[in-house]
């Protein structure tokens, strides 16, 4: 059986407020051609298919056209709900996608629940079964392993009690079927991308690689942003990493999706590819001269630019985007005094007001005028009125 695995696509996001529905379609228009010259029996999503959780309707219809596509070539689609997705939503549209070849799995649950689901081939020669562990968060957890037998006897700590449910899952695996494991997980040890929410991928999440299971032909991972290979898995084991450069933390990351080829009691074979949709994220530094005179060289990148200056320069962030229609994020570099450069440690401290003028100070190299901070105390103060 051949499958193409694919995550985190992340549809809705924005960079800065620039909108990337154009590239999320071709990308995900480049994701079914791989699938269809690749002539795979179905697509594995392993969670964060939105970017958040009520996408708004381009990002709906991006998806939804997607899994249309799939269908018209004849190519099912697994899917599971990552931490940006809403399980509710996804069972909500279940029954509704189903028609279309799309299995979704939004909660975690035992396999006689239904999530462990039965894939044939296009021949109907071989068939596999996709263990599927949606994000389980960690206040959450302990809901959803009170749905397993024998849950009691299970470590409290997280990540721990994370592999017992991982071999309760496991425990559905056939001799005789191709054996996919689907999660949205932090596995340890994995190298993170840069654009994932920090405050789930701590060590508090970290599953131990040796946890998984090892009876698994494959192990299909989401919620990590860098195409990797888990190595210390006792199975083959991969992120397939984020669909697009999300933020600066991803630009130098070649963007893929990996196809599997897999039979019963075989090895898998994975082959990675690359996406080649998408616009690039650069970092552009050096003197407003220097940034005017490499602007030809980016092509339509989006760009964070540091401009070398020799003090605050009011307006340095029009006069770049004169020159750099695409920079998402300007500010200028250059020499602080001490006690300006310790700023940053007290400004908590300081009243919302002068906080503001400290952004706007930093942001726009030019002190607040009377007129937008009298706006800033209107807001406050409407703020605070409604709250």
């Amino acid at each position: 059986m051949r499958f193409l695995h694919t995550s985190d696509w992340h549809v809705g996001k924005t960079i800065r407020e620039r909108d990337r529905t154009a590239e999320f379609d071709a990308a995900l228009r480049e994701v079914v051609d791989i699938a269809r010259s690749e002539m795979v029996d179905a697509i594995l999503v392993s969670g964060d298919v939105f970017d958040h959780r009520s996408p708004g309707p381009d990002a709906e219809r991006v998806v939804y056209e997607t899994f249309a596509r799939l269908h018209a070539e004849g190519i099912r689609a697994v899917v599971i709900a990552g931490n940006h997705d809403s399980p509710l939503r996804w069972s909500a549209v279940r029954a509704i996608l189903r028609p279309l070849g799309v299995s979704v799995v939004a909660d975690v649950a035992p396999p006689e629940e239904g999530t462990v689901i039965e894939v044939p081939s296009r021949d109907g020669s071989e068939a596999a079964l996709v263990a599927c562990v949606p994000f389980a968060a960690e206040r959450f957890f302990g809901s959803a392993a009170r749905l397993f037998a024998g849950s009691e006897n299970w470590p409290q700590d997280y990540a721990q009690g994370m592999g017992d449910l991982l071999a309760a899952m496991a425990a559905a695996f056939r001799p005789d079927r191709v054996n996919v494991l689907m999660a949205h997980l932090f596995a340890g040890g994995a190298e993170l991308g840069g654009g994932e929410t920090p405050n789930a991928v701590t060590l508090d999440y970290a599953v131990s690689p040796a946890r998984l299971p090892g009876t698994a032909t494959y192990i299909a991972l989401g919620h990590v942003h860098r195409p990797q290979k888990i190595a210390a898995s006792p199975s083959p084991t991969f992120y397939s990493g984020s669909l697009l450069q999300l933020d600066f933390g991803e630009r130098d990351q070649r963007k893929s999706v990996r196809v599997v080829e897999a039979a019963a009691s075989k090895p898998a074979r994975v082959t990675e590819i690359p996406i080649h949709a998408g616009r690039r994220l650069v970092d552009v530094t050096g003197t407003l001269e220097e940034v005017r005179g490499g602007a030809a060289s980016v092509g339509d990148a989006f760009l964070r630019v540091r401009v070398r200056t020799d003090g605050p320069v009011p307006g340095i962030a029009d006069q770049v985007r004169q020159i750099l229609p695409n920079a998402v994020d300007v500010r200028a570099e250059y020499e602080r005094e001490p006690e300006e450069d310790s700023a940053g440690g007290i400004l908590m401290a300081l009243r919302p007001r002068d906080q503001y003028a400290a952004f706007h100070r930093e942001k726009y190299g030019a002190e607040a005028g009377a007129e937008v901070l009298a706006t800033f105390d209107e807001l406050q103060a409407a703020v605070e009125a409604s709250s």
